[in-house]
């Protein structure tokens, strides 16, 4: 959950849990707050469909600010929301009244209008879009592992993904074996759902 949802506190006391625990600490869509960095756990920048922390005024994706902030020794690792279970294929609303300077200033937005997560990534719309957005974080990144999530309810829909995998080069492992496991894994009578799938390497 992102700084926002959660207080300073719990931010401060996660952090500093994946500090002592030596694991990552996953920042939530709502980009890297100071309170990420306080104990200096490991991160995992998670960037959702409004790029919090890696916009434009106009909410498209900055390359220029992504790649600022990815150089952080703290990051270990960006990962890309495309959906969750709670509200798969829907995007969300930040009520203005919620927005503090804080917020806006973390976030990159402004404090006198609604800010809207659309349900769809402007920066791609395709899996082999999908793909080549991945390549381009790792290349801004310094060649950190982007990863992305996902929750589906039809297998076609990641089948879809596991293909631009293949075509691209661009897979979970050095080969194409992971994605053609996958690809073989879904054609089984009791798979029905795949929740989740990291694409680490590139």
């Amino acid at each position: 959950m992102s700084f926002g949802s959660l207080s300073a506190n719990a931010i401060r006391a996660l952090n500093k849990g994946a500090k002592i625990g030596d694991f990552a600490h996953d920042t939530g869509e709502g980009g890297i707050s100071p309170y990420h960095r306080e104990h200096g756990g490991d991160l995992v920048w998670e960037i959702g469909s409004g790029y919090f922390g890696c916009r434009n005024p106009d909410g498209s994706f900055s390359p220029e600010r992504f790649e600022k902030t990815a150089a952080d020794p703290q990051v270990k690792m960006i990962e890309i929301k495309l959906s969750q279970g709670a509200k798969p294929g829907h995007g969300g609303v930040l009520p203005k009244a919620k927005i503090t300077e804080e917020i806006a200033e973390i976030r990159g937005i402004p404090m006198d209008r609604d800010c809207v997560s659309p349900a769809g990534h402007p920066a791609f719309s395709t899996p082999l879009e999908l793909m080549a957005f991945i390549a381009q974080l790792r290349k801004l990144s310094g060649g950190k592992p982007v990863g992305f999530k996902l929750c589906i309810g039809h297998a076609h829909e990641f089948l879809a993904v596991v293909k631009a995998m293949l075509s691209t080069g661009i897979t979970p492992t050095s080969s194409s074996s992971t994605a053609r496991r996958a690809a073989r894994a879904l054609r089984l009578p009791n798979i029905s759902i795949i929740s989740a799938c990291r694409c680490a390497r590139v």
